[in-house]
């Protein structure tokens, strides 16, 4: 097999953050929905001290409507975190590079764990600053650094894997 592309990266909790937050569907959701409802929840509490003042009991709902928004602004953070302790518990304590090679399919070897995938079971491209992450469901994809091209470059690779992936959506690659 010609290898026509390699990324080479190290994961990182920076990494898994950016991952949980802007490529993985399910994570984003949470982090966008959070940020409305606290603002939403703040807006009622507010309501409640100007115009219900001295009623605490009307206080309640909004206030733990908060605090679970709260939680899941923070959720991609515990995410990325059991990510990462998740990857240094299969490689004994460490975090091994990761490559990823493009030919005739992509093939991706972490450490002694090796899988390979055909271009068609990628569905979308999700991009963060940073990374580039070839999603092979809502969410788990393929993470790439923009940055980590040792055969080939990032521009020359993107309009590699739009003509090479016929399952992408015309529009998942915009951000």
């Amino acid at each position: 097999m010609e290898i026509l592309f390699e990324n080479r990266y190290t994961v990182n909790r920076k990494m898994l953050l950016s991952f949980a937050r802007g490529a993985s569907f399910s994570q984003r959701l949470f982090f966008r929905f959070s940020i409305v409802g606290m603002v939403i929840c703040l807006l009622a509490i507010a309501y409640c001290l100007i115009f219900l003042p001295g009623d605490w009991n009307s206080m309640v709902s909004p206030a733990v409507s908060f605090l679970l928004c709260a939680m899941l602004f923070f959720f991609p953070n515990l995410t990325a975190q059991v990510l990462y302790r998740n990857t240094l518990r299969l490689h004994g304590g460490s975090i091994p590079e990761t490559v990823v090679q493009f030919g005739d399919q992509i093939s991706m070897t972490e450490g002694t764990l090796s899988v390979s995938f055909q271009y068609r079971q990628v569905t979308k491209i999700r991009e963060t600053n940073r990374l580039f992450v070839l999603m092979l469901g809502k969410d788990n994809g393929i993470i790439l650094d923009k940055d980590g091209f040792s055969i080939g470059d990032f521009r020359t690779f993107y309009s590699f894997i739009l003509e090479k992936c016929p399952n992408i959506a015309k529009k998942s690659h915009k951000k």
